[in-house]
C-alpha cells in the first residue's frame, strides 16, 4: 500500500464514528449456559453504533480451571449454540450466525461421533494488550463474531443466548474444552479492537498442550481483500467534493 492510499485511509477513517470503546457487560454465563441482557450496560444508541455494519464483536473472558490437559496458559471451551434476539417496534429479529477464530473436533455428551464446534481459548494471565481507545483488553482473551444483524424499528430489547458444549471427557479435546466451575464474562467490542484481541491467540500455540486438536482461521473483523480499495474510491470521493463543491445555480 504507497502513502498516498495510507493518507487517504487515514483522512477517511478520521470522518466516521464507531463504538471504539468496549463496554464490559454485566451478565456472565455460568455453568455453561446463559442469558447476556446487552441493553443492561448499553443504551439503544450505542447499541445501534456497535451494529453498524451488520456484526457484534464479543470479546470473552475465559475462566477454566488449570486442571487435567488445561493449565493457567491455556484453556478453552466450546460453543454450543448462541442466539441473539432482538425485539424492535416492528417485530422481533433472531439471528444464529457466529464465529471464533478457531474450531475442534469434540464429542458432546451422549453423543457418539465427534462434531465440529467452534471454539474459544483462554488464559488467566493478562495478555497486556490496550486498544485504540486506550481501553484496557487485557482482561480478555477471545472473540465472538455474529454476522449478518439486519433490524427494523426501533430497538426495545437485546438478549444474547449462550451454551456451552457439555463434553463425553472420553478424549483430549473433551477434556480440553469442557467448562469449569468458573464463569465466562463478554464485552462488546468494536471490530479493531476484536481483530488486535484475535490476532493475540491469547492461550493457543506455544501455550496449547501438544496433543490438542484444533483448527485456526483469520481473526474475526479480518477485512477483505479489497476493503482498503473500497476506503480509497470513498475518500477520494468526499475530498473532490470539499474541493470542488457543488453550487446552488438557482436565481430568484
Amino acid at each position: 500500500m504507497n502513502r498516498l492510499t495510507l493518507i487517504l485511509i487515514a483522512f477517511l477513517m478520521s470522518e466516521l464514528t464507531y463504538a471504539e470503546i468496549p463496554t464490559v457487560l454485566t451478565d456472565k454465563i455460568r455453568k455453561g449456559v446463559g442469558i447476556i441482557d446487552l441493553l443492561q450496560d448499553t443504551t439503544v444508541t450505542e447499541l445501534q453504533e456497535y451494529l453498524a455494519n451488520g456484526s457484534l464483536y464479543l470479546g470473552v473472558d475465559v475462566n477454566e480451571e488449570a486442571s487435567g490437559n488445561e493449565s493457567a496458559t491455556s484453556g478453552g471451551i466450546a460453543i454450543a449454540e448462541m442466539e441473539l434476539i432482538i425485539a424492535t417496534t416492528e417485530g422481533s429479529f433472531s439471528f444464529l450466525e457466529f464465529y471464533t477464530n478457531t474450531t475442534a473436533m469434540i464429542i458432546s455428551a451422549g453423543a457418539e461421533v465427534a462434531q465440529e464446534y467452534n471454539t474459544l481459548f483462554g488464559s488467566t494471565g493478562s495478555n497486556e494488550l490496550t486498544s485504540s481507545s486506550g481501553f484496557d483488553l487485557s482482561t480478555l482473551d477471545d472473540v465472538i463474531q455474529l454476522d449478518n444483524i439486519t433490524i427494523s424499528g426501533e430497538i426495545i430489547s437485546a438478549e444474547l443466548y449462550v451454551t456451552f458444549v457439555v463434553t463425553d471427557n472420553s478424549g483430549v479435546n473433551e477434556q480440553f474444552f469442557d467448562f469449569s466451575a468458573g464463569f465466562e464474562e463478554f464485552a462488546l467490542l468494536s471490530g479493531s479492537a476484536a481483530n488486535l484481541l484475535d490476532s493475540a491467540n491469547v492461550g493457543i500455540n506455544e501455550f496449547t498442550p501438544i496433543e490438542i486438536s484444533y483448527q485456526l482461521s483469520a481473526p474475526v473483523g479480518t477485512p477483505e481483500p479489497y476493503w482498503y480499495l473500497f476506503l480509497v474510491i470513498i475518500a477520494i470521493r468526499i475530498i473532490r467534493e470539499r474541493i470542488n463543491p457543488s453550487t446552488d445555480n438557482t436565481h430568484v
